[in-house]
């Protein structure tokens, strides 16, 4: 989700804040931890991100809002999607267990790569193009509709669905490699360098495959 979206959901629809009640500690703490998190985690600092996260959950547990405690674990999910990464979802299951709530869900079929039956209504606005075109089977429109999305983090994610559950294509992960690199995310751009150099290696251009790893070397020592 972009930061300010993120921002309108923790002041308003799970807090009830209006007119002129103060916004509660929390809600600013749980979300620039949130915050703190996804950006350590992309750019490589995963000690520090947990720490991050740790305190996030740590704030909105504080709230005993069901719904924020599970968008902070998905969150989470689709930052470890965003570098290709696997997930442990079992906390989010069990607060979906307790506590469904629908958009919550469909984010989080999403972010699994569940697409076939999602309706476009049910997910966060960026990736609903995206998820036409997956639906429809239009891989020459994937790089297109991900290039469209605005926020990087939200790019990136998009990205990162289409890597790890369809195919990603060249110029997708030109695209993932160009957001990485404009924002300073280490770890994701070494990731989508590395899909790209076995990509150029299954294809047998192997003077661009060597090129990029002489990157990957460079930009590791």
């Amino acid at each position: 989700m972009k930061r300010i979206t993120l921002l309108c959901i923790f002041c308003i629809v799970c807090i009830g804040c209006v007119g002129s009640k103060p916004i509660p500690n929390w809600t600013y703490s749980g979300f620039n931890n949130l915050e703190g998190f996804k950006t350590n985690y992309l750019t490589g600092q995963e000690k520090i991100a947990e720490m991050y996260f740790q305190k996030a959950t740590e704030e909105i547990k504080k709230s005993g809002k069901l719904k924020l405690l599970a968008m902070a674990y998905l969150t989470r999910y689709a930052i470890e999607v965003a570098v290709l990464e696997e997930f442990n979802d079992s906390h989010y299951l069990r607060i979906d267990a307790a506590d469904s709530d629908p958009q919550n869900r469909s984010y989080y079929l999403l972010l699994k790569g569940k697409t076939a039956r999602l309706n476009e209504t049910d997910i966060p606005k960026q990736y609903r193009s995206l998820l036409k075109a997956i639906q429809m089977g239009n891989e020459a429109a994937w790089a297109d509709e991900t290039n469209k999305i605005n926020d990087p983090v939200s790019k990136l994610i998009a990205i990162g669905i289409i890597t790890r559950y369809y195919a990603a294509d060249e110029a997708v992960l030109n695209i993932a490699i160009e957001t990485a690199s404009r924002n300073g995310w280490k770890k994701a751009l070494l990731v989508y360098l590395e899909k790209l150099r076995l990509l150029y290696e299954a294809k047998g251009i192997h003077e661009k495959a060597r090129k990029i790893q002489q990157q990957i070397q460079l930009i590791n020592h």
